[in-house]
């Protein structure tokens, strides 16, 4: 055998495959890299649209924000005609609708029968900066931004809160039109605070007589705005108010809801079964003046009368009692005041000032010279008041001019109680057994304390010819200082302002 060596086969087939390995690698690699070259300048391509899609919507905020302070110059201040440079809107559009959105402001249980007062409703309108589906809005006089289903605040709308008064100058926009490119706006004046409310012009349908005046007295004062924009309104009523606020995506709408303040000061005495209403209250020993002037023509002959609260975790009454009648001008039987608290446990806190003289004693004095009698009885004076089980010299036999006669027939009072629930308490423990007292505005202050800051005092008098105290001739005063809270409204301020505006 001569000649070179044969290769082994395998060898051979090695060889082979290895020389056709070079193109194909090279098509392989450049395959791959036409592939991401492709995806880096589509990927690269979105990424610099939507990066120029942000500047633009960023400027457009800049812009709103401006346009925001013209219109308010224009529309709250004194200027007459403002203009604003919006810039370029790149790929948007700015858009004036008046028909846009709208605000409704509501007195709820305006007369504490369940009637409600529409005080204001009327569209806002809206100029708005629009780029696929982003929105920059200038709406209510408020900036907002929304975009991807949500809503972010740019700059607050004209709502003022603060110590209990809501001051809404609402700013409507009038105007239709859009531009694009490098696009003006002109924004004119054309009503200046149209007062709403307070108005002394305008009457509650129900009540012909009470025209829309300050302090708002009774019920709640609903704010609600319709808009496109609603999640954003939402977030912000939220942040400056401590009121209930609600949010109905099916009617994009959002909701504030402030508690008045309810009673002080002087009141009329409301009938048998309805309520004196309480809201607001501070909560230690706040009540400075708690009086009633109970008026009746039969003398106060059998006088029982009281006023109670019916809670879901708490029960108080106050119950006052005559054992004599007005003759001839004069009184000469005494008094028997009383003070029931209980929660749920079968046992209850009761005190009593018994026998009251109402020619010595400083809670009730009595007037039996005019031809309907009155009794005076003062639930904030100094006069003492001991702690026990509740007696009467009557019975509780008429259990219908005692609310919680049941519970106090049934029950007893606790062995002691000890007041440390507030900073104005002592932390003085009373003992029954002991007899322990205390001063009337002291125990009244406390138990008022613990039912605040809301509460009713129902007057129970017993029905019809049973009742001994002519409602209708009663009057009383009830002041105390109001509780610190962002879900509290005294005071309403809300005017109408409005602005054509025109883009170019």
């Amino acid at each position: 055998m001569s000649g070179r060596p044969r290769v082994p086969l395998v060898y051979r087939v090695v060889r082979d495959r290895t020389a056709q390995t070079s193109p194909i690698a090279v098509v392989l690699l450049l395959a791959i890299t036409v592939a991401g070259t492709t995806a880096v300048v589509a990927l690269g391509g979105v990424a610099l649209e939507e990066t120029k899609q942000e500047s633009q919507l960023t400027r457009a905020e800049h812009s709103m924000t401006l346009f925001d302070s013209r219109v308010a110059i224009a529309a709250l201040g004194e200027g007459e005609t403002q203009f604003v440079d919006l810039g370029g809107t790149g790929g948007g559009t700015y858009v004036v609708d008046d028909d846009t959105g709208w605000i409704r402001v509501t007195h709820k249980n305006y007369t504490d029968a369940g009637d409600d007062q529409e005080l204001y409703n009327e569209s806002l309108g809206s100029v708005e900066y629009r780029d696929g589906d982003a929105r920059i809005a200038y709406e209510g006089g408020g900036v907002w931004r929304t975009q991807d289903g949500g809503t972010t605040m740019v700059s607050p709308p004209e709502f003022h809160y603060r110590g209990a008064t809501l001051t809404l100058p609402v700013v409507r926009v009038a105007g239709d039109g859009s531009a694009s490119g490098d696009v003006s706006a002109r924004v004119s004046a054309t009503e200046r605070a149209r007062r709403v409310y307070p108005n002394a012009t305008a009457s509650y349908d129900e009540l012909p007589t009470a025209s829309f005046d300050n302090p708002v007295s009774n019920g709640t004062v609903v704010v609600t705005v319709h808009s496109d924009h609603y999640r954003g309104w939402a977030s912000f009523f939220e942040s400056r108010s401590e009121g209930t606020v609600t949010v109905d995506d099916a009617n994009r709408t959002a909701s504030v809801e402030l508690e008045t303040l309810g009673l002080v000061g002087e009141f009329q005495m409301p009938n048998e079964g309805t309520s004196v209403d309480v809201r607001g209250m501070a909560a230690n020993h706040n009540v400075s003046t708690f009086s009633l002037t109970l008026s009746n023509d039969q003398h106060l002959q059998n006088m029982e009368w009281g006023l109670y609260y019916d809670g879901d975790q708490k029960d108080l009454e106050l119950h006052v009692q005559a054992d004599d009648k007005c003759k001839s001008g004069s009184y000469d039987g005494t008094f028997d005041l009383t003070l029931y608290y209980a929660t749920e446990d079968g046992k209850y806190h009761g005190w009593q000032a018994t026998d009251l003289d109402p020619d010595t004693s400083d809670a009730v004095s009595i007037d039996c010279t005019a031809s309907t009698p009155e009794l005076t009885v003062d639930f904030t004076s100094s006069e003492t008041m001991t702690y026990g089980d509740i007696q009467s010299d009557k019975g509780f036999g008429n259990q219908n001019k005692w609310q919680f006669a049941p519970e106090i027939v049934d029950g007893e009072a606790y062995d002691s109680v000890t007041f440390d629930e507030h900073d104005a308490d002592s932390g003085q423990t009373f003992s029954k057994a002991d007899g322990d007292t205390a001063q009337m505005d002291f125990v009244v202050n406390h138990y008022f304390s613990l039912a605040a800051p809301q509460f009713e005092l129902t007057v129970t008098d017993g029905p019809g010819n049973s009742q001994s105290v002519d409602e209708s001739g009663s009057r009383g005063e009830l002041d105390y200082d109001q509780a610190e809270g962002g879900q509290f409204i005294t005071f309403l301020h809300v005017t109408e302002n409005e602005v054509e505006v025109e883009v170019q």
